[in-house]
C-alpha cells in the first residue's frame, strides 16, 4: 500500500470550509477549527470561533447557546458604541465639513458621507486585493440592497422630507448601470485591467455630473437674488428661491428645537472674556470627560439612567481621542488640553483600529509631527474660545469617528459570522443575509443619526451614493486588480 501524500492533504486543507465544524463530534471542533485556515483567518480583534470550541470547549448543544448569548450581547454592546460615535462625533463633524465647503444636503450624502461610510473598509482590505472570494459579488450586491432598499426605507420612517426627483433619478441610473457593468465584467469570471479602469471612470464622471448641477444650481440661486434686489421677481419666483436656497446650501440645524444655530453666539464661553490664555485650563479638561450632564441624569427615568450608565465608559473612551466639534456646544465643544492631547492620541489609535496587531509600532512615527504640532496648538490658542483653525479637529474627528465606527463594524460582522456557523448556515445565505447587515451596520447607524439629527437629504443620499463608492472603489477585483498590475509593471 502506498503512502498517504500529506503535501496533497495539507493542500486540501486550504479548501475546507468553516462552516463544516458543525459536522463533527464536539471533542473534536477544536482541532478542525485550528487546522482550518478559513477559521483562524476569521477574526479582527478576537477569533471567536476559536474561543468557542478551543477555549471554552463545549460539550452539548446546550452549552454552545450559553456562547450564542453571550455574542448577541456582544453585538446590542457594538451597537451601543456606534450610536455614540456617530452621534457625539461623526455627524457634527460631518456637519461641520459640509458648511465649511458649502456643500448641500444631498451632495455631503453622496461625497462625504458615502466616503466616510466606506473608505476605512476600502483602505484596510486593499493589502488583500488579490485574494479572490466566491461569495464576493454576492456579498456586494447584497450589502448594496440592503443599503439602499433596508436603511433608506428607515431614514423614511424616521423622518419624512422632500425628494428631488431629478437627483434621485441620476443617483439610481449612475447605480443601476454599474451594477450592469460589473455583471457584464464579471460574465468570464475576471476583471481585466481597462474593465477595473472602466469602472472608476463611470466613478469619476458621476462625481462630476453631481458636482456640475451643485454649480449650476448655485448659480442659478445668484441669478434670482440678484433679480430679487432688482424687484424683478414675481411670487412664484421667490418661492422657487425659497426652495432653491434649501437645496444649494445646508444649514447647522440644533437637534431640539429645529431651528437653525447662531454659529458666533455659540463660540465664545459663558464666563466671559478671560485676560489668561489657560484659565479654567484642568476644570474645562475634566468637564469634557464627563458623560452625561448631570441634568440629564435628573431628568431621566430608571431605564434611561440605566443606559447612561452602561454608555457612560464608552463614551469617556471615545472622547479621549475623538475630539468634538460641534456647533450646537458651548465653544462649539472646544476643550483646551483635551483637544491638544488629541493631536497625538488619534493617530495612533487610528493605527491600532486599522493595522495588525504586529504593526502597532507604526504609529509611532506620526509623533514626530503630531507632538510638535500639539505644542504649538497649546501655545497659540485659548480655553475660552475656539482657534480659527478648529475646523481642523472637525477633519480629525471625522477620520477617527470613521475608524471607529468601521472597526465595531467589522467586529459585529465576525461574531455574525460566528453567529451563522452555529445556526449551520451556507456561506451564500451568510453573505446575502448576516454578513450583508454586519457590513451595513455602520452606513445604518450613521445614516439614521443624521436624519434625528434634522438631515434626511443626507442621508438618504448617501444610501445610494455609498453602494456607489463601494462598487468602484472598494470593488476589491476591480481596484485591486488594477493597482497590483500597476505595481508589478513598476517592478520590471
Amino acid at each position: 500500500m502506498s503512502e498517504p501524500d500529506y503535501e496533497d492533504f495539507s493542500s486540501y486543507r486550504n479548501f475546507l470550509s468553516c462552516s463544516n465544524v458543525q459536522d463533527l463530534e464536539y471533542s473534536d471542533r477544536c482541532e478542525y477549527v485550528r487546522e482550518t485556515p478559513e477559521c483562524m483567518d476569521k477574526k479582527y480583534f478576537f477569533n471567536y470561533i476559536e474561543i468557542l470550541y478551543c477555549s471554552l470547549r463545549p460539550t452539548s448543544d446546550s452549552q454552545q447557546n450559553w456562547f450564542l448569548i453571550l455574542l448577541l450581547c456582544l453585538c446590542i454592546l457594538m451597537f451601543m458604541i456606534l450610536g455614540t460615535t456617530a452621534d457625539k462625533f461623526f455627524c457634527p463633524a460631518l456637519e461641520v465639513m459640509s458648511k465649511m465647503l458649502g456643500l448641500s444636503e444631498h451632495l455631503a450624502g453622496v461625497t462625504l458621507l458615502a466616503f466616510g461610510n466606506g473608505s476605512p473598509d476600502l483602505f484596510t482590505n486593499l493589502a488583500g486585493a488579490k485574494e479572490s472570494s466566491a461569495t464576493l459579488y454576492t456579498n456586494m450586491l447584497g450589502s448594496s440592497i440592503y443599503v439602499t432598499a433596508f436603511i433608506g426605507g428607515v431614514i423614511c420612517v424616521i423622518r419624512s422630507f422632500r425628494v428631488d426627483g431629478s437627483n434621485i433619478l441620476r443617483d439610481t441610473s449612475f447605480f443601476l448601470f454599474g451594477v450592469l457593468f460589473i455583471d457584464y465584467a464579471m460574465k468570464d469570471g475576471k476583471i481585466t485591467t481597462w474593465e477595473s479602469i472602466y469602472l472608476i471612470m463611470i466613478y469619476i464622471v458621476y462625481l462630476a455630473t453631481i458636482l456640475l448641477d451643485q454649480y449650476l444650481l448655485k448659480r442659478h440661486v445668484h441669478s434670482l437674488e440678484a433679480m430679487a434686489l432688482n424687484g424683478n421677481l414675481s411670487a412664484d419666483s421667490y418661492k422657487q428661491l425659497t426652495m432653491f436656497r434649501q437645496e444649494a446650501n445646508i444649514d447647522i440645524i440644533h437637534r431640539t428645537s429645529r431651528t437653525s444655530v447662531d454659529i458666533e453666539s455659540t463660540r465664545r464661553s459663558v464666563y466671559g472674556n478671560q485676560t489668561n490664555a489657560n484659565e479654567n485650563l484642568f476644570q474645562q479638561f475634566l468637564d469634557s470627560l464627563k458623560p452625561f450632564e448631570l441634568v440629564d441624569w435628573h431628568q431621566a427615568s430608571c431605564i434611561q439612567k440605566s443606559l447612561m450608565c452602561l454608555k457612560a465608559p464608552m463614551t469617556c473612551m471615545l472622547v479621549l481621542f475623538l475630539p468634538i466639534v460641534n456647533y450646537e456646544e458651548e465653544r462649539h465643544g472646544w476643550s483646551k488640553l483635551l483637544n491638544c492631547l488629541q493631536v497625538i492620541m488619534t493617530p495612533q489609535v487610528m493605527v491600532l483600529l486599522l493595522c495588525e496587531k504586529s504593526s502597532w509600532y507604526l504609529g509611532l512615527y506620526s509623533l514626530v509631527v503630531t507632538i510638535p504640532l500639539s505644542i504649538l496648538c497649546f501655545m497659540y490658542t485659548r480655553t475660552d474660545e475656539p482657534p480659527k483653525f478648529h475646523a481642523v479637529f472637525a477633519l480629525i474627528s471625522a477620520l477617527g469617528s470613521m475608524c471607529a465606527i468601521y472597526s465595531c463594524a467589522s467586529e459585529t460582522v465576525e461574531i455574525l459570522y460566528v453567529l451563522g456557523i452555529i445556526l449551520n448556515c451556507s456561506n451564500a445565505f451568510l453573505g446575502c443575509t448576516l454578513l450583508a447587515w454586519g457590513n451595513g451596520v455602520g452606513d445604518l447607524i450613521s445614516d439614521a443619526t443624521l436624519a434625528l439629527h434634522g438631515y434626511p437629504k443626507m442621508a438618504f443620499a448617501a444610501c445610494v451614493g455609498g453602494p456607489f463608492f463601494m462598487q468602484y472603489l472598494h470593488f476589491r477585483y476591480s481596484l485591486g486588480h488594477w493597482l497590483c498590475y500597476a505595481f508589478e509593471k513598476s517592478k520590471q
